[in-house]
């Protein structure tokens, strides 16, 4: 419950700040993915793990037709607050909020076609989260991940511990080649992805968590600079700033086949 109560914290604090989910500079791109999915497979259920800050969401009801969209949202306050200020919206009237957690996802078994889940999966705890999209998933049908991971050379996870240091709830991030295996142990069939970078400026990236979390004994320049080849050579560090590369990849639910 308390890991929970900090996902809410999170969710309220991202969806004001609009940062690290769902930000402005990578809206297009992302909705372009998500409407190519829509197009190719014509999904009638859709979830979305998390409203986010709420603009992918108003994109998709001023596009979609008879399809039944629903938000699982682990806070409920932000829920309130984004229909409070979309209230003369009367296509949102017909999505489907759910205040929930998504270890414990409360979508039916086989209920969705398509799941997406945007900037969120690097501070839940991946693997029950992800049994709990397949749970939900009619057999062959897809989860569309869009997130932050690391460069494929960085092994070591230098990026990631940089991250954990600053941001407790912060769990992991992969490398690609990982993360499609562990989908695939997970029964998810990788279909296809692309990774993009975007720009950070690291001072920034650190007031940003510094203003939920502040700091404990962690120096971020001090582990930047002990680490400076990585972020240099993998990250592209220069004068304050890194790109961070980020996956869309779109994963199909295997049906398993006893002997």
């Amino acid at each position: 419950m308390e890991r929970f109560n900090k996902l809410q914290e999170w969710s309220i604090y991202e969806f004001d700040k609009k940062f690290f989910v769902e930000p402005e500079s990578r809206h297009e791109m992302v909705m372009e993915k998500i409407r190519d999915v829509i197009k190719t497979y014509n999904p009638k259920v859709i979830v979305k793990a998390g409203l986010g800050n709420g603009s992918v969401l108003l994109d998709l009801v001023n596009e979609l037709k008879g399809v039944t969209l629903v938000i699982v949202e682990p806070s409920l306050k932000i829920m309130e607050n984004f229909l409070a200020a979309n209230a003369t919206n009367e296509k949102l009237k017909d999505v489907g909020f759910i205040n929930g957690d998504f270890r414990n996802l409360p979508v039916d078994y086989y209920a969705a076609d398509l799941i997406i889940s945007i900037d969120n999966l690097d501070v839940q705890e991946t693997a029950p989260v992800i049994d709990e999209f397949r749970r939900a998933l009619q057999f062959d049908g897809h989860l569309l991940f869009a997130g932050i991971i690391l460069d494929d050379e960085d092994i070591d996870g230098v990026y990631d511990d940089f991250i954990r240091g600053i941001f407790p709830l912060h769990n992991d991030y992969y490398i690609k080649d990982d993360l499609k295996t562990f989908m695939n142990l997970k029964e998810f069939s990788f279909i296809k992805g692309k990774v993009e970078s975007f720009e950070y400026n690291i001072e920034e990236i650190v007031s940003h968590i510094k203003g939920l979390y502040g700091l404990d004994s962690f120096n971020p320049l001090e582990y930047i600079e002990e680490n400076r080849s990585v972020f240099t050579e993998l990250y592209g560090m220069n004068e304050g700033k890194i790109f961070i590369p980020y996956f869309t990849g779109l994963f199909m639910r295997r049906k398993v086949h006893s002997n």
